[in-house]
């Protein structure tokens, strides 16, 4: 009975996590502001570091490309012929991944240059 419900346990206890997480970043980041402004240390600099967090243009192409080379990793590890002691499909998952992360730094290192 307990193993049926193994993958859907996580899968609340992962959108618990990533609805405490969503409830309790603008209420830290409001805090901290008025925190701030009590201690007097409230200028342009620090307005403009608190809210470079979320007006990043890049940070959704740097998910989508993550999420792109992860799923593609999945797709390749399905088809090779693999026993299941091997690390196989953790090193190709992995590899993927990276070529999504440094595929994402050459986009914006080009960007800035």
């Amino acid at each position: 009975m307990q193993d049926e419900y193994g993958v859907q346990g996580a899968y609340v206890i992962l959108a618990i996590s990533a609805g405490i997480y969503l409830i309790l970043k603008p209420l830290i980041r409001y805090l901290l502001r008025r925190r701030l402004m009590e201690l007097g240390q409230w200028n342009e600099e620090s307005l403009r570091q608190l809210d470079d967090d979320n007006d990043r243009p890049t940070d959704n192409l740097k998910w989508g490309l993550i999420l792109l080379f992860f799923g593609l990793g999945l797709i390749l590890v399905a088809f090779l012929p693999y026993s299941y002691e091997s690390s196989l499909p953790y090193g190709i998952v992995a590899v993927s991944t990276a070529l999504g992360f440094l595929l994402y730094y050459a986009i914006v290192s080009q960007q800035n240059s």
